[in-house]
């Protein structure tokens, strides 16, 4: 079996409202706690992953103070705007970006984005510790600093050079790629030099073009209550990175930070249905190909040759078993050997290492671009590019992760990746509790606040 998937970087759909924030507040053994979970505004498809963490501090003993069926309570705040581009971005979808994200000339993440929505209703109540996702949180960082809050900052993809500057950890950029040059730890001189130079574009737009405009809005509503963002950023207990350690390429680090990327891995439960009913129709050698595009693909926003490729490719290709999310207009005459639906039970790219799982990826952003290099590095993943997107490349490839040694390095990638003495789940709820019950961490606190 292997896994055909379109890297996308995350985002969502929100259905009525504009802006979100995940809450969850939570009992602690010892005494009342109150966690506050803080998903990035620009990216609250990170809440899935948030809540994970969430529901295992419950099972732990942490009581909800608004209960749900699982014990997490979603306050949503509906938002209005007269900002048009907002509205359809957001609430109507119907925003030019979800066309352009399949022309080959797109790869900007922060095009699905809008600016940061707060949420003064937060700033009312106080918290024990605040989890904040750190991209481009400045809701969370303007809490965590007016309230004195000991706060978790968690890098929800990999470890970008704006994180690891906040935390202060080496980012070599002699042979360390930056997040977004589409680069290897093998770099040629010329190479080296392209990725010394995009280090220091990525800190000069996050100190002084995003900091400095938190700052002076900061500064405009609070005075002299908060000391600058870049100080609040570094005063973390905990960085928590959602990548295994073993995922990137090797690179130092600092103690404060924590590797918890899988949190969210299970192991696989049984299908139902149609679905089953097709899975179990495959044979042992050929197995099914899960085809994704993940929450941000819009496959009525595709242009119809892409589409028109793939039902072809799939077609000429009769042994194997196709299952697409697929939520586009109707396709005639669907190929037999092809199963449709527009939601299915996925997984994401790292629970595909998880699983033991070939990728064929083709990357529709710069994220997904970066951690596709990372498999294609290891020989466990294929590119396949926006660029040579046809029936022809799209089989070469799936003929090709096919090839059994696909799977045996996949194999020796997952085995490493689950081969610990403890859960990325357990580990990252130790740490929150740690926060909770001691309030800081003592070795990581950064004594220029102080001043």
């Amino acid at each position: 079996m292997m896994l055909l998937r379109c890297l996308c970087a995350p985002g969502a759909t929100l259905r009525g409202f504009i802006g979100l924030f995940v809450l969850a507040t939570l009992w602690s053994i010892a005494g009342t706690a109150d966690i506050l979970i803080m998903p990035s505004s620009l990216y609250p498809v990170h809440r899935y992953t948030m809540r994970v963490l969430a529901e295992e501090l419950v099972k732990r003993g942490h009581d909800s103070k608004l209960s749900l069926p699982s014990d997490v309570h979603e306050t949503f705040w509906r938002i209005s705007s007269s900002n048009p581009e907002i509205r359809d971005l957001y609430l109507h979808r119907n925003h030019s970006v979800h066309s352009r994200i399949w022309t080959t000339d797109f790869s900007d993440d922060a095009e699905r984005t809008t600016a940061w929505l707060a949420s003064i209703e937060m700033c009312d109540q106080k918290f024990t510790a605040v989890i904040i996702d750190d991209l481009y949180n400045p809701c969370g960082l303007l809490l965590a600093g007016l309230q004195k809050t000991p706060f978790i900052y968690w890098s929800m993809s990999a470890l970008r050079t704006e994180s690891a500057w906040a935390h202060q950890s080496p980012s070599p950029p002699s042979y360390l790629p930056v997040p977004g040059s589409w680069l290897t730890d093998d770099l040629s001189f010329l190479q080296r030099y392209y990725n010394f130079a995009s280090y220091f574009r990525a800190l000069f737009i996050h100190q002084h073009l995003i900091l400095r405009r938190i700052d002076k809005l900061f500064k405009k509503y609070y005075g002299d209550l908060l000391p600058e963002a870049f100080y609040i950023e570094r005063n973390a207990s905990v960085n928590f990175v959602n990548t295994p350690q073993i995922f990137d390429f090797a690179r130092p680090y600092m103690p404060r930070v924590t590797f918890v990327g899988g949190i969210q891995c299970r192991n696989a439960t049984p299908l139902t249905g149609d679905l089953r009913t097709f899975v179990d129709e495959s044979d042992e050698e050929n197995g099914f190909v899960l085809f994704t595009v993940g929450f941000t693909g819009q496959w009525k926003f595709a242009p119809k040759d892409i589409i028109e490729s793939f039902v072809q490719a799939f077609a000429e290709l009769p042994e194997k078993r196709f299952i697409w999310q697929y939520n586009g207009p109707n396709i005639p005459n669907l190929p037999s050997n092809v199963y449709i639906a527009e939601w299915l039970p996925q997984q994401n790219l790292l629970e595909s290492v998880w699983h033991g799982v070939p990728v064929i990826g083709i990357p529709l952003t710069t994220a997904g671009y970066d951690n596709l290099l990372r498999l294609t590095a290891r020989d466990v993943g294929i590119f396949l590019r926006k660029q040579n997107l046809n029936k022809e490349s799209i089989k070469d490839a799936i003929r090709e992760i096919y090839n059994p040694k696909y799977k045996k390095e996949m194999l020796t990638f997952q085995d490493m990746l689950v081969d610990v003495p403890y859960t990325e789940l357990n580990h990252s709820a130790f740490w929150v509790e740690f926060i909770e019950r001691h309030n800081e961490v003592c070795t990581n606190y950064y004594y220029s606040l102080l001043i």
